[in-house]
């Protein structure tokens, strides 16, 4: 296995990267398949960990060995000696707790122990590049897909070597690096000029197609494309971006009404808000693929709801989201202050109906409420005589 931390450029790694991995909680599990996709993004866990008191210590290990750039040997024989010291180490006869049936499971081992060290330390840097590109986007609005430097490299990763696409092409939010285990794939942020000098600017990436894959510890059927291991088509950087929103939203619901009228009033001026209201993640509804359904789910705040209108219809949360998906549907060019407008001075009705008169103009707003009236969003938004 390569060594993650083999060039020397920085003594400690980038602070995104750190926070990304510390910041997740511990959730302990017997199976691989119980935690998949975006759920690694937020928690921390190791298979057959359940009762045996490790995962905070093999936690606790693999910050040391991000943060002081430590490689597996390192890491090893450091971790090591404590796992024997708690049982933790070897086969060992335990019950499935999918089947309630005994068998025998393979606990600690070097080889184990590898596997962990190489998906923790890869998915933390890879999520906190994804980060700082996410924030550079503007100035190197392009990613280019580099080979791999593994010596047995698969043939459709070596397929997609080249591909130049916007940071903003839902093709990374499948596609983006490392997505099978043991990759060793890259990617490089380019400028505009340097990526229409590349030789596969403006071509779609190859595709190899899709398959079923169907958890065995949820019974869930996903669709994973292939040449990416399942639990590896995500961008786990970019799935922590998205539930910030559900964070940020629960925050500005527990504030006061004027500061959360403030806070709300600074989100319309963000560059997010803007990015959402002006389409700039070139949603499209018809597409059924599922990065383009998740890209329709990015939300952010960014209008308060009176206690009134709460308690109308059915919602617990004090704030209006604006999703990727209803702003297309909404159109460029809305004036979303009028929203706040629409929302102090109307009248709500249980559907999700607010209508108001402004400046003589009668309006009509809806609203739909989600997750039992944990979050509201805005649908649309006319004239009273159906002018949008």
């Amino acid at each position: 296995m390569a060594d993650p931390f083999a060039p020397e450029e920085f003594a400690k790694p980038p602070r995104e990267v750190l926070r990304f991995f510390k910041e997740k909680g511990l959730k302990e599990s017997h199976h691989w398949q119980e935690m998949m996709g975006d759920e690694h993004a937020h928690a921390f866990t190791v298979a057959k960990s359940a009762g045996y008191d490790v995962l905070k210590d093999i936690n606790e290990a693999l910050a040391k060995a991000i943060e002081e750039r430590q490689n597996f040997g390192e890491f090893q024989k450091g971790l090591e000696p404590l796992l024997k010291a708690k049982g933790w180490w070897g086969k060992k006869t335990g019950i499935d707790p999918l089947t309630g049936k005994e068998h025998e499971v393979q606990l600690g081992s070097p080889r184990r122990l590898e596997t962990i060290y190489w998906a923790n330390v890869n998915t933390a840097y890879a999520a906190g590049e994804w980060e700082r590109t996410w924030r550079t986007r503007r100035v190197l609005p392009y990613l280019e897909y580099l080979i791999s430097t593994a010596e047995h490299k698969r043939l459709e990763h070596l397929a997609w070597v080249g591909t130049v696409l916007a940071v903003e092409d839902i093709w990374w939010d499948s596609h983006y690096p490392p997505n099978r285990w043991g990759c060793q794939c890259r990617v490089r942020q380019l400028s505009e000029r340097e990526a229409k000098a590349r030789p596969r600017y403006g071509d779609r990436p190859v595709s190899f197609g899709v398959r079923d894959f169907v958890n065995k510890a949820t019974g869930e059927v996903t669709r994973v494309p292939v040449g990416i291991d399942p639990g590896w088509n995500n961008n786990p950087g970019k799935f922590r971006m998205q539930t910030a929103v559900d964070l940020l939203a629960g925050k500005i619901d527990q504030m006061e009404p004027e500061a959360r009228r403030i806070a709300v009033k600074d989100i319309t001026g963000s560059a997010l808000f803007r990015h959402i209201a002006d389409d700039g993640f070139h949603f499209d509804a018809a597409s059924s693929d599922p990065a383009m359904v998740a890209r329709g789910q990015i939300a952010t705040p960014f209008a308060q709801l009176p206690d009134k209108t709460a308690e109308a219809i059915g919602a617990q949360a004090r704030t209006v989201r604006l999703s990727v998906a209803d702003a297309a549907a909404i159109g460029p060019g809305m004036d979303y202050e009028l929203v706040q407008k629409i929302l102090d001075a109307g009248s709500a009705e249980a559907d999700g109906t607010v209508m108001a008169t402004i400046a003589g103009v009668s309006w009509t707003l809806s609203l739909r409420v989600q997750g039992g009236g944990s979050a509201v969003y805005v649908e649309g938004i006319e004239k009273s005589d159906g002018e949008p």
